[in-house]
């Protein structure tokens, strides 16, 4: 695993009221302060320079928003996308899109095309979540390179998502030389093959309706490999039916009325880790100042799968957090990992250090009096980026940014929220 890769807001819409906010009541206060003893011992944290950044816990959460469920949903729902290395264990190179779908057809025609993406069906869409990889530029030299982008889609009814994978498939059919296919066990799902982006070239789309969802799925093979064409599109779509099934999504107040979906009792961040984070300003979020591509994948908690697609090294990632149990990870400003135990800690920020030096990374300086940290250096295409490392217990804290003294900072400020970190959290 070599770290997170670094990278607006859409307008939300009347979908937002057809959410039943079930909550559980929020518990005020902070987390207990049962930090590493040797850690807390070692280190002073009076001494250290926090710069601007926030040394305490934030309150927790309490319920999603009118204004914010939809995020909140997307980003739960992207623990329960297929990964592309799961359906192509070449596909480590993840890309855009890779990011949250909110309401409405403008982030779907971003994924399929303004004329598939068009279709009247997708006004229906409520959120979403797309998963997007190729196979390292070195396969290009080879002659096969592949890509393939994984896309899941919610509606508001069956009925709207069945009339929008039709709808799609119909307007996907009407691209110059494409045609229907039939892959054995996918009667459910319109296939069809067409020219890919670029000479020498072939693609393969499935469009299924699973019940309030639709599967979209494009994969593209250089000519060479027009035999893995089927059984990739088959393994996806069979993957993403059973995966997205076990996705516990709040109900619409239609659905919650027939109980066709249980209710749910929801809290941001239920398991209580995005609060030991770095934060950004609303302002920041607003605005989309951010070190992300896009506002919607920060302020949340992800699971190892999600996880994955924001790493560099996408399979390591999703084993490695898998193995320390590293099953609610923050994103924000900066990262939070908890891992089950202080030994699966250590090992995810070893893991983090090595792949540091194996991406050519250069060892920078911790910050003062923080000599547990780890600090590293990378300079690409005339960019120099920074990242930091810090450990207390079973959490670790990763953050980066442009300038070696502000990441120190952060690193500084990270390390004194974790010291007030519940270490008997679940």
């Amino acid at each position: 695993m070599a770290g997170m890769r670094p990278g607006t807001r859409a307008a939300m819409t009347s979908a937002l009221a057809a959410l039943i906010l079930l909550s559980a009541c929020s518990v005020d206060g902070h987390a207990v302060n049962d930090s590493d003893p040797a850690a807390s011992a070692a280190i002073d944290v009076k001494s250290l320079d926090t710069g601007k950044y926030p040394t305490e816990p934030r309150k927790p959460f309490g319920k999603p928003t009118v204004e914010n469920v939809l995020q909140y949903e997307g980003q739960r729902m992207a623990q329960f996308i297929v990964a592309p290395f799961e359906i192509d264990r070449d596909l480590t190179q993840m890309g855009l899109p890779t990011q949250m779908l909110f309401s409405r057809s403008s982030n779907v025609k971003a994924v399929v095309g303004e004329d598939v993406g068009g279709v009247p069906a997708n006004e229906n869409v409520f959120y979403g979540y797309v998963a997007s990889a190729s196979t390292p530029d070195s396969m290009l030299r080879t002659g096969t390179k592949r890509s393939l982008n994984n896309m899941v889609a919610r509606y508001l009814t069956a009925a709207d998502a069945t009339a929008a994978a039709n709808q799609m498939a119909d307007v996907y059919g009407k691209r110059p030389k494409t045609t229907p296919v039939r892959p054995a066990g996918l009667s459910g799902s319109r296939v069809l093959t067409s020219p890919g982006g670029e000479p020498g070239n072939t693609s393969m789309a499935s469009f299924t309706a699973h019940n309030t969802y639709v599967l979209v799925t494009s994969y593209t093979v250089d000519d060479a490999q027009k035999d893995m064409l089927e059984p990739a599109i088959s393994k996806a779509v069979n993957l993403q039916s059973a995966l997205i099934d076990q996705f516990p999504a709040a109900p619409t107040k239609e659905e919650a009325a027939a109980h066709t979906r249980p209710s749910q009792k929801l809290l941001m961040d239920q398991s209580r880790v995005l609060i030991y984070a770095l934060p950004y300003s609303d302002k920041e979020l607003e605005e989309g100042d951010i070190a992300d591509t896009n506002m919607g994948n920060v302020r949340a908690v992800y699971g190892p799968r999600a996880m994955s697609f924001r790493s560099d090294d996408p399979p390591g990632t999703f084993a490695l957090l898998n193995e320390t149990g590293s099953t609610a990870n923050a994103v924000e400003r900066s990262t939070v990992y908890r891992a089950k135990t202080a030994d699966g800690a250590k090992k995810i920020m070893d893991t983090l250090a090595t792949g540091n030096k194996t991406r050519g990374r250069k060892s920078q300086p911790a910050p003062p009096n923080l000599p547990g940290a780890r600090c590293a250096q990378e300079i690409a295409r005339n960019l120099t980026q920074y990242w930091c490392e810090v450990r207390v217990g079973r959490y670790v804290g990763e953050v980066f940014g442009e300038d070696l003294k502000d990441v120190q900072q952060q690193a500084s400020a990270q390390y004194v929220i974790l010291t007030k970190a519940d270490q008997n959290a679940n």
